[in-house]
Order: structure tokens, then C-alpha cells, then sequence
């Protein structure tokens, strides 16, 4: 278990008092999960496995709706453009229009490649990404990124862009709420800013002298944040200036366990999440980074896989990993640890299924309620506990954290520390 603080306890354990999340269904896939989408009004939840079909899902009781003909070799990514029609990319060099009710492929889109991996039935597409409104989506194959903008009717042909080539293969692609799109690789990013009517001055290439696994943008566009394979998390601050106009100044923050595989804003724009190895890093962005602590989300013993933030609510933050648990944090409930030392969180709700079930990917939905895919084909719904739940609910000696509060554990000394400072590169 590298990584795991020696002295950490097992928060999953019911001894810890810990609230539980509570499991209202699973449903069994043939093969791994490996992408889950949920439809803009949370009726239907749509999976996509190593196998060729897809498989939605009513989220009532996660019964099959309907059943897809996917992607020969796999599906690699899935979105709802509204409660009727999605969007799938797979390993046979396409991208494909669906309507759900129906269960027919409206459009197969030829993705154009270059450097992809090559299958048996095409090249690899990957990086799906919707723009806001849900009128138009981007994929990436290789070092080509392709929008897709929908026609004026179902039946309608989209239009396509590709940019691109870009310096390396695409390991990141997402529209930002303002309908721009931000591409990470080996060597930097890529912005476009598409409010520019000049396409060659649409695109901003911010280098960097790694590999940028993921990213993502603040609200204002004054920050680009980029998870690098160096572990640590370099920034892009635009800072406007009253006489020079904007300027770029750039940060690094370092002390990551591992590669960092995810970086997302909440929904304010005020704290990121960045997880690299078993612990989530959450930086405060209500000002700038530079000098402040972090928060470490500690409790997993596995990397972790992948994360979300709560859309509505008190704004918690969720965590899957390797180890089969899934963690819901209150991040702004750190404690604090010593001089000059990260905050420490710890999960004020846990979810574990016995078997240990990786988990591969994640939704947090309103109303409290998320959804899991694990590497054994499980997709499961859970919901948060009520306020005061707990597994220790009859025992009077010792007051059980209340769920709605997220409360923390006593703080634990973690065994490395991280180097919390933003130094400028």
C-alpha cells in the first residue's frame, strides 16, 4: 500500500463511526465499466464497457431501458446531448449520434486520426467532451481534436472542425462554461477561445516541459490549471495588468504522491481537486494559490481513479478508487496539522463493497444521489446519508459525526508531508 499514511485508520471500517452510504441498486455489465453518463434529468444512466453494446439504465431501479449496438471493441466515452439523444466515441475510429428511445445510431462520424492507436476495426477515439447548451461535442483521435456542431434537425449532418495537429497525442480534452476548449499533451496545452471570430488567432499553446495529463479552467479564464506526469499540478494565471494589458505568469505545485490523473473545479471556481496517488490535493482559488496550504482528502489506500464534485448542495467533493471505496469530503472542514503543513481531511461518508470492486468511473448527481462503474462490470446508485446516520446510531458513549457536516476525525500525522507551497517556476 505505498503511500497510505502509517497510521491512518481504515475509515470504511463501521468501528469508525463513519455514516455509510446507502446502496439503492446495482446492475451487472458483462464486461468492466468504462464510462458512465447520466441525462440532464437524471432519469436515465447510460454505460459503456469494454464490450460493443451500451446499456442505459432507468436510475429508478437500474432495470435495462435500452440496449445500443456501441462500438465493435469498446466504448471510450458517452454524454447526453439532451434526455433523447447521446454521443458515444469507441475504439472503431468513430463517433456516433444516438436516439435513446429508439435505439438507433442517427449518425456514424468518421473521426479523422493521426497518431492514434490502431485497431482491428479502426484507430482509437477517446477525450469526449460536450459543449455547454449540448449543441456541440469534441473528441480526440492522436494528435487531432474533431468539434462536431449539430445540425438544424436530428436527421441533419453535422458540421465538423479539426484542429490540430497538435505536438503529441491528446491526453485531455473539455469545454470550459464559456463554450471554449482546452486540450492538454506531452509538451503543454492548447486554448481556443472561440468568442474570437479569426480562427488563427482562436488558439493560445501554453508549453510545458512534461506530459499535462488533464485539465481544466476557472470560471473568469483567469487560471489554466494543468495534472502533469511530473506529479504536480502547474497553473497559467492571465493577470490583467493596468498599463501592459494581461500577463502570464505561471506556478507549480509539487508534492504529489504520483502522476496527477484529474484536476476539476467546483462549481463556485473557488477550490480545486487534483488527485495524484491515494490522496486528492484541494487548493483554494478564491484569491490566488500562490502561498496558501492545501487540503489533503486522505483515507484511500489505492490510487485514485477518478473524482467529481457535488453540482448542487453544500458542494462535497466525491473520490473512487483502485481500493473500491468511494469517499465523500467536506473539504473546507480541514484540520490543521502543524506550521506550515496542508490541512488533513478526512471522509465524512464512505462507501465500500466487500470484494474491494475498482472503481472506474463516477457521477455525482443532484439530490445527493451518485453513480459507480467498477472494473468488475457492477454499476451501482448510492445515496447520502441522512443527517445524524451512522452505524453507531444506538450507542450513547460516543457521538457519531453527523453526515450533513461532513465532521472531521481527530487529525492523524500523516507519514510525508506535501509541499503545499505554489513556488513560482
Amino acid at each position: 500500500m505505498a503511500g497510505r499514511l502509517d497510521d491512518m485508520p481504515d475509515f470504511a471500517d463501521p468501528e469508525h463511526g463513519v455514516p455509510q452510504l446507502t446502496q439503492l441498486w446495482s446492475a451487472e455489465m458483462e464486461e468492466a465499466a468504462v464510462c458512465i453518463a447520466l441525462s440532464p434529468k437524471e432519469q436515465l444512466l447510460a454505460v459503456g464497457t469494454v464490450d460493443d453494446a451500451i446499456t442505459v439504465l432507468e436510475v429508478s431501479g437500474g432495470t435495462v431501458a435500452h440496449t445500443l449496438a456501441g462500438h465493435s471493441g469498446g466504448t471510450n466515452g458517452l454524454a447526453f446531448l439532451s434526455g433523447n439523444s447521446l454521443v458515444s466515441v469507441g475504439e472503431d475510429g468513430t463517433a456516433r449520434l444516438w436516439n435513446v428511445a429508439r435505439a438507433v445510431c442517427l449518425h456514424e462520424l468518421r473521426v479523422d486520426a493521426e497518431g492514434a492507436d490502431r485497431m482491428r476495426r479502426g484507430h482509437s477515439v477517446n477525450h469526449l467532451t460536450v459543449a455547454p447548451g449540448g449543441k456541440s461535442f469534441a473528441c480526440a483521435a492522436g494528435r487531432l481534436v474533431t468539434i462536431f456542431q449539430l445540425g438544424p434537425s436530428a436527421q441533419a449532418e453535422p458540421a465538423r472542425r479539426v484542429l490540430g495537429p497538435l505536438e503529441s497525442t491528446v491526453e485531455s480534452l473539455r469545454f470550459d462554461r464559456h463554450g471554449n476548449l482546452l486540450a492538454t499533451y506531452n509538451g503543454g496545452v492548447s486554448y481556443w477561445r472561440f468568442d474570437r471570430t479569426e480562427e488563427e488567432k482562436q488558439e493560445l499553446s501554453l508549453p510545458y516541459a512534461g506530459a499535462c495529463l488533464c485539465g481544466d479552467v476557472t470560471p473568469g479564464m483567469d487560471h489554466i490549471v494543468a495534472g502533469c506526469h511530473d506529479s504536480t499540478v502547474h497553473i497559467y494565471h492571465f493577470k490583467q495588468q493596468r498599463k501592459s494589458g494581461v500577463e502570464l505568469q505561471e506556478m507549480t505545485c509539487g508534492g504529489y504522491d504520483s502522476k496527477v490523473i484529474a484536476v476539476d473545479f467546483n462549481a463556485r471556481g473557488d477550490r480545486m481537486a487534483s488527485a495524484g496517488g491515494d490522496k486528492n490535493t484541494v487548493w483554494n482559488f478564491s484569491g490566488s494559490p500562490t502561498g496558501t496550504m492545501p487540503t489533503l482528502a486522505v483515507g484511500h489506500y489505492g490510487p485514485i481513479t477518478c473524482q467529481a464534485w457535488q453540482p448542487d448542495g453544500e458542494g462535497w467533493l466525491a473520490t473512487g478508487s483502485k481500493d473500491g471505496r468511494l469517499f465523500i469530503y467536506d473539504v473546507d472542514n480541514g484540520v490543521p496539522i502543524g506550521k506550515g503543513m496542508p490541512l488533513i481531511c478526512h471522509p465524512g461518508a464512505v462507501a465500500a463493497p466487500d470484494d474491494d470492486d475498482e472503481v472506474t468511473a463516477l457521477v455525482f448527481a443532484r439530490q445527493g444521489l451518485l453513480y459507480t462503474g467498477h472494473i468488475s462490470g457492477m454499476v451501482r446508485k448510492w445515496e447520502l446519508p441522512a443527517a445524524g446516520s451512522s452505524d453507531e446510531e444506538g450507542e450513547e458513549e460516543e457521538e457519531a459525526p453527523q453526515a450533513v457536516q461532513l465532521q472531521q476525525q481527530g487529525p492523524q500525522q500523516p507519514g510525508q508531508q506535501q509541499a503545499a507551497q505554489a513556488g513560482q517556476s
